[in-house]
Protein backbone atom coordinates (compact mmCIF):
# COMPACT_ATOMS: atom_id res chain seq x y z
CA UNK A 1 0.00 0.00 0.00
CA UNK A 2 2.89 2.29 0.86
CA UNK A 3 4.06 2.31 -2.42
CA UNK A 4 0.94 4.00 -3.94
CA UNK A 5 1.13 7.27 -1.75
CA UNK A 6 2.26 10.34 -3.28
CA UNK A 7 3.89 11.07 0.72
CA UNK A 8 4.49 8.14 2.02
CA UNK A 9 6.56 8.17 5.39
CA UNK A 10 7.31 4.82 6.73
CA UNK A 11 8.83 6.41 10.19
CA UNK A 12 5.12 8.20 10.50
CA UNK A 13 2.59 6.90 8.75
CA UNK A 14 1.47 3.73 10.60
CA UNK A 15 1.68 5.68 13.89
CA UNK A 16 -0.41 8.64 12.43
CA UNK A 17 -2.93 5.75 10.98
CA UNK A 18 -3.15 4.29 14.26
CA UNK A 19 -3.72 7.59 16.12
CA UNK A 20 -6.38 8.99 13.96
CA UNK A 21 -8.29 5.34 14.43
CA UNK A 22 -7.85 5.82 18.43
CA UNK A 23 -5.77 2.52 18.73
CA UNK A 24 -2.11 4.11 19.92
CA UNK A 25 -1.32 2.98 23.41
CA UNK A 26 -4.15 1.25 25.40
CA UNK A 27 -2.57 3.29 28.99
CA UNK A 28 -2.64 6.62 27.49
CA UNK A 29 -5.77 8.52 29.16
CA UNK A 30 -6.15 10.27 25.84
CA UNK A 31 -6.88 9.86 22.18
CA UNK A 32 -7.28 11.71 18.96
CA UNK A 33 -10.71 11.63 16.81
CA UNK A 34 -9.97 13.53 13.57
CA UNK A 35 -11.57 17.26 12.86
CA UNK A 36 -11.72 17.53 9.00
CA UNK A 37 -12.93 21.55 9.97
CA UNK A 38 -10.15 21.93 12.66
CA UNK A 39 -7.27 20.71 10.20
CA UNK A 40 -9.13 23.21 7.49
CA UNK A 41 -8.72 26.18 9.83
CA UNK A 42 -5.20 24.98 10.95
CA UNK A 43 -3.35 23.82 7.80
CA UNK A 44 -5.12 25.70 4.63
CA UNK A 45 -6.51 29.19 6.52
CA UNK A 46 -6.24 31.06 3.61
CA UNK A 47 -8.24 28.10 1.40
CA UNK A 48 -5.15 27.81 -1.46
CA UNK A 49 -5.31 24.05 -1.61
CA UNK A 50 -9.30 24.18 -1.40
CA UNK A 51 -9.50 26.85 -4.02
CA UNK A 52 -6.93 24.81 -6.08
CA UNK A 53 -8.75 21.27 -6.04
CA UNK A 54 -12.09 21.75 -5.00
CA UNK A 55 -13.65 24.15 -7.61
CA UNK A 56 -17.08 24.13 -6.20
CA UNK A 57 -15.99 25.91 -3.28
CA UNK A 58 -14.12 28.89 -4.76
CA UNK A 59 -15.12 32.34 -4.04
CA UNK A 60 -16.35 31.03 -0.72
CA UNK A 61 -14.59 32.56 2.84
CA UNK A 62 -13.58 29.63 5.39
CA UNK A 63 -16.49 30.50 7.54
CA UNK A 64 -18.82 30.11 4.79
CA UNK A 65 -17.55 26.65 4.50
CA UNK A 66 -16.99 25.54 8.00
CA UNK A 67 -21.20 27.10 8.08
CA UNK A 68 -22.22 25.35 4.62
CA UNK A 69 -23.44 28.49 3.31
CA UNK A 70 -22.55 26.91 -0.14
CA UNK A 71 -24.87 23.99 0.78
CA UNK A 72 -28.20 25.31 -1.85
CA UNK A 73 -25.73 27.05 -4.18
CA UNK A 74 -22.91 25.04 -5.38
CA UNK A 75 -22.70 20.98 -6.56
CA UNK A 76 -20.51 20.18 -3.66
CA UNK A 77 -22.20 17.55 -1.60
CA UNK A 78 -23.33 18.38 1.63
CA UNK A 79 -21.35 16.94 4.50
CA UNK A 80 -22.40 13.01 4.61
CA UNK A 81 -22.45 13.23 9.15
CA UNK A 82 -22.79 15.77 11.23
CA UNK A 83 -18.59 15.47 13.14
CA UNK A 84 -19.93 16.79 16.11
CA UNK A 85 -22.52 13.81 17.09
CA UNK A 86 -20.39 11.38 15.52
CA UNK A 87 -17.27 12.33 17.63
CA UNK A 88 -19.41 12.05 20.96
CA UNK A 89 -20.57 8.59 19.63
CA UNK A 90 -17.36 7.04 18.39
CA UNK A 91 -15.43 9.01 21.23
CA UNK A 92 -17.80 7.03 24.15
CA UNK A 93 -17.54 3.54 21.86
CA UNK A 94 -13.69 4.23 21.32
CA UNK A 95 -12.83 5.15 25.03
CA UNK A 96 -14.96 2.51 26.33
CA UNK A 97 -13.21 -0.12 24.18
CA UNK A 98 -9.83 1.14 25.39
CA UNK A 99 -10.89 1.00 28.78
CA UNK A 100 -11.64 -2.60 28.28
CA UNK A 101 -7.78 -3.72 26.81
CA UNK A 102 -6.32 -1.74 29.40
CA UNK A 103 -8.53 -4.14 31.77
CA UNK A 104 -7.40 -6.65 30.06
CA UNK A 105 -3.67 -6.01 29.85
CA UNK A 106 -3.57 -5.01 33.84
CA UNK A 107 -5.45 -8.20 34.57
CA UNK A 108 -2.98 -10.85 32.66
CA UNK A 109 0.38 -8.75 33.34
CA UNK A 110 1.60 -9.93 30.47
CA UNK A 111 4.47 -8.62 27.47
CA UNK A 112 1.65 -6.69 26.38
CA UNK A 113 1.03 -4.69 29.57
CA UNK A 114 4.88 -4.32 29.80
CA UNK A 115 5.41 -3.01 26.35
CA UNK A 116 2.90 -0.97 26.78
CA UNK A 117 4.19 0.59 29.92
CA UNK A 118 7.28 1.08 28.53
CA UNK A 119 6.04 2.97 25.18
CA UNK A 120 3.73 5.14 27.69
CA UNK A 121 6.81 6.03 29.57
CA UNK A 122 8.63 6.70 26.47
CA UNK A 123 5.91 9.29 25.51
CA UNK A 124 5.05 11.01 29.14
CA UNK A 125 9.40 11.65 29.15
CA UNK A 126 9.21 13.13 25.54
CA UNK A 127 6.20 15.25 26.16
CA UNK A 128 7.48 16.35 29.12
CA UNK A 129 10.71 17.14 27.81
CA UNK A 130 8.55 19.42 25.25
CA UNK A 131 6.79 21.03 27.46
CA UNK A 132 10.29 22.02 29.00
CA UNK A 133 11.28 23.50 26.54
CA UNK A 134 8.75 25.22 25.72
CA UNK A 135 8.24 26.59 29.24
CA UNK A 136 12.10 27.56 28.49
CA UNK A 137 11.27 29.15 24.99
CA UNK A 138 8.33 31.22 26.71
CA UNK A 139 10.50 32.66 29.34
CA UNK A 140 13.29 33.98 27.06
CA UNK A 141 11.04 35.29 24.50
CA UNK A 142 9.32 36.89 27.45
CA UNK A 143 12.57 38.47 29.20
CA UNK A 144 13.60 40.19 26.13
CA UNK A 145 10.58 42.23 25.62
Amino acid sequence: YMKYLVDGDLAIDNWQWQMQAGVTNPLSDTFRIYNPNKNLEEKDGDLKFIYHWVEELRGYSLPEILNGAYLNESPYPEPILDWAETRKINGLIVSNLRKRVKERLVAEQGVELEQAAIAKETVDKYWESKDKQYREYQTRTESSC
